[in-house]
């Protein structure tokens, strides 16, 4: 994993200490947010300080006077009008908004969305049915509708006017009627990225002024599941529509789903895990009209029943896209890896559930992914992307293959024939890899580097970015450390309290990586900041993230990869055939950005001999590496490892324990040993020497690892307790207790016997 720094000049440092004194504030934040493009004190201030007075007038949007004037004409004629939505967050609540609006306006208005399995936007067979059910005079998109031609066409036909609004990227040909888009090239308005729910506000706010204003928590929870970046406009809606949230005087679906999440805190990022999953769910399990419903109705009875269904559909939503995930990582790893987008079908996968996978799959292997399944004779897909991959752009230079296809850079949807899927894979791959520049190594760009202890009013700066999301990610800050002191918060607890000279940090769910926090290792931390009330107090916290570690060894390395080695002999004895020059051959050729190799060091001093490992992602005592990247792991137990990304487990120095291969796996083993035995006595009454060793250590606020640090022979020590922590006279869990009522024989403990066989072979 790659670590981008933006480094700065000297004129640029000066700048910024400028800008911060224009500002007022610290040089901290003026450099992040100088690095993300504000260069003026005003620009600084309007971020810092999110404004409706910002907001463009709606008239700004092209043809938003004429869609006014069609709707004007509407009232007057006592005509019907028909909203039609897509069946996502985005859409359902865009179709809200309008409908909601057009009441207060005062006309006969109606809604319409289709599910997922009917395809995105308008289709005639949807639409036949819609003119004879309302009998519509207009029909309105929202979120949809830039791509029906030929639907349109066939309405104008019927004698049905219509106005689209939508927010996706324009096709070759468009709709002739009205469009209100951010897309239009050449209008005054000049920011792109409202999501549909957004372009629908404006149309309100046109419609019938600051009273739209009321849905802008709609508007909120719509930018953030549609992943709108949240900068200029957006940043505004959301930080207003969130405001709503917290005072209580949003909507009341909005309320009864954050209360169903049980949502202990309301922000952009926590919307986006509760109130957004509940509302795509009924959409993704086919039934987007429950939804719609909830948000309409009138009735706390049946908006309480609704909820239910939707938090019942989000929690079988989450099962079915864990087995189409797993289902979709045995393709992978069938296929084999290599391409520059992946591209997978099963004709049972739920097209409704396809979108969350590819998003899982593309953050997991840094590489675009679209996911097909099958509608009715037809592959429907969904894409997502990596932010240097514009896939959008490389969907549509397969245009020619394709039923349909629409959405934006990074998040789209198309359709296309089984016989057109070879081809397209053929052709994707090959625009993608002749057209953006990128790496399957990923990179993670930090805003700063925490040099020394951060002031609180720095972190409540900082806290002033907020929300955060899609183009406004929380600050990111690189932190160099060696030895970190850290605790289990409590007792068996998955998360860690840790602390540097600079900064308190908790890290969620950090416990596989106590021991190399507490290594004496070089490592780089990557943190977040914010701020924390205890006692009515505020103080600075971070919050740790992830830890990578720059690998050299030293001698408590050695001596836990030591312990490590040992331990792994309750798997039973290796014993694989060594192949040294295959290994050579692979550590020679060695890919840093190839997928499918995990390379096993158990001693880290081996790594001598083979520098050219060190090319790899290197992971101390646990496997962080993602995806089946090319990795290295040095000590640690490979079986208590995910290793099933992996086609071969290329074994460098041969270790004591066995190793487990998973199906179709293929293990290649060096010839060297890990760790000689030569000096580790088996000898009953050396054992019992060191048992009454350790006795007086308990209770004494030291580790076991503390015990075998101290003893004058800690690789005899090592082997001695991991033996009898097997047979349970010892227990650990932080610190350490003696069992006295345990009593066993030593030749019982898989360890010992391990260590006597190879002693005596």
């Amino acid at each position: 994993m790659k670590i981008v720094q933006k480094i700065y000049n000297e004129n640029q440092k000066n700048f910024i200490k400028n800008l911060s004194l224009e500002a007022g504030i610290s040089e901290f934040t003026a450099e992040i947010l100088y690095g993300r493009g504000y260069e003026t004190a005003s620009e600084i201030t309007e971020f810092l300080n999110p404004d409706k007075v910002g907001l463009k007038s709606p008239y700004q949007l092209s043809q938003m006077k004429d869609a006014i004037d069609r709707i004007v004409l509407a009232k007057n004629n006592n005509e019907k009008i028909v909203v039609f939505g897509d069946y996502d967050a985005d859409g359902i609540c865009a179709t809200t908004i309008l409908y909601n609006a057009l009441k207060i306006f005062g006309v006969e208005v109606y809604t319409v969305i289709p599910e997922r399995d009917n395809g995105y936007g308008l289709s005639e067979g949807i639409l036949s049915e819609v003119v004879e059910e309302y009998l519509p005079d207009l029909i309105i998109t929202v979120d949809c509708g830039i791509s029906a031609k030929n639907e349109v066409e066939y309405l104008k036909d019927l004698g049905v006017d219509v106005i689209v609004t939508d927010h996706h990227e324009f096709p070759p040909e468009l709709p002739e009627c009205i469009i209100v888009s951010t897309k239009t090239p050449n209008q005054e308005y000049d920011f792109e990225y409202l999501s549909g729910a957004g372009v629908a506000y404006k149309l309100a706010s046109a419609l019938i002024g600051d009273i739209a204003d009321s849905f802008l928590d709609l508007v909120a929870v719509a930018t953030i599941a549609d992943s709108m970046p949240l900068i200029n406009e957006n940043r505004v809606l959301v930080h207003k529509g969130v405001e709503l949230i917290k005072t209580g005087r949003c909507s009341k679906p909005i309320s009864m789903l954050l209360s169903a999440s049980n949502a202990r805190e309301i922000t952009a990022s926590s919307l986006a895990f509760t109130v957004a999953p509940r509302i795509n769910a009924a959409g993704r399990m086919g039934d987007a009209y429950s939804c719609l419903k909830l948000f309409l109705s009138d009735s706390q009875e049946e908006r309480e029943e609704l909820v239910k269904i939707l938090s019942d559909y989000n929690t079988e939503r989450q099962v079915e896209c864990e087995n189409l995930y797993k289902s979709a990582k045995s393709l992978i790893k069938t296929k084999g890896h290599g391409q520059n987008v992946i591209v997978l079908y099963n004709k049972t996968w739920k097209t409704g559930l396809l979108g969350i996978v590819a998003s899982r799959l593309c953050e997991e292997y840094n590489l675009p992914t679209i996911l097909f399944g099958e509608v009715d004779g037809y592959l429907r897909g969904s894409a997502r992307s990596t932010e240097n991959v514009n896939l959008f752009e490389a969907i549509s230079s397969t245009s020619d293959l394709l039923v349909d296809f629409g959405g934006h850079a990074q998040a789209s949807g198309l359709t296309l024939k089984e016989e057109n899927l070879n081809e397209f894979i053929s052709r994707i791959n090959d625009y993608v890899l002749n057209n953006f520049n990128y790496n399957v190594e990923k990179s993670i760009e930090v805003d700063g580097e925490i040099l020394s202890p951060l002031s609180l009013k720095t972190a409540k700066e900082l806290s002033k970015f907020e929300p955060f999301g899609t183009g406004n990610k929380k600050p990111l800050f690189l932190l160099k450390a060696n030895k970190v002191s850290c605790k289990y918060l409590k007792e068996g607890s998955a998360h860690v309290s840790a602390k540097t000279k600079d900064i308190d940090l908790i890290y969620f769910n950090g416990a596989k990586h106590f021991n190399l926090l507490k290594e004496e290792v070089d490592k780089s931390l990557l943190v977040e900041v914010g701020v924390s009330t205890y006692n009515n107090k505020d103080y600075v916290k971070g919050f740790l993230k992830t830890v990578i570690c720059n690998f050299k060894t030293n001698e408590n390395i050695n001596l836990n990869c030591f312990i490590m080695a040992i331990r792994n002999l309750q798997y039973g004895a290796f014993n694989a055939q060594a192949e040294q020059e295959k290994v050579d051959s692979y550590i020679k050729n060695i890919n840093p950005a190839g997928f499918g190799k995990l390379f096993v060091v158990t001693n880290p001093e081996n790594l001598q001999r083979y520098p050219n490992l060190l090319k790899l992602e290197t992971c101390l005592y646990n496997l962080t590496a993602k995806g089946g990247k090319n990795a290295l792991l040095i000590g640690g137990d490979v079986n208590s490892e995910d290793i099933s990304d992996y086609d071969e487990i290329v074994v460098v120095d041969r270790p004591f324990g066995d190793i487990y291969l998973h199906k179709n796996q293929e293990l290649v083993s060096g010839e060297i040993n890990a760790f000689s035995l030569d000096k580790i006595s088996t000898i009953l009454e050396d054992m019992r020497s060191e048992y009454r060793s350790i006795l007086p250590y308990e209770n004494m606020g030291y580790t076991l690892f503390d015990v075998i640090t101290n003893s004058l022979s800690p690789y005899q020590t090592a082997f001695a307790i991991e033996v009898f922590k097997e047979l349970q006279f010892i227990k650990e869990n932080g610190y350490f207790i003696v069992d006295k009522s345990v009593k066993a024989d030593l030749e019982k403990s898989k360890i010992y016997q391990g260590v006597l066989n190879i002693k005596n072979a």
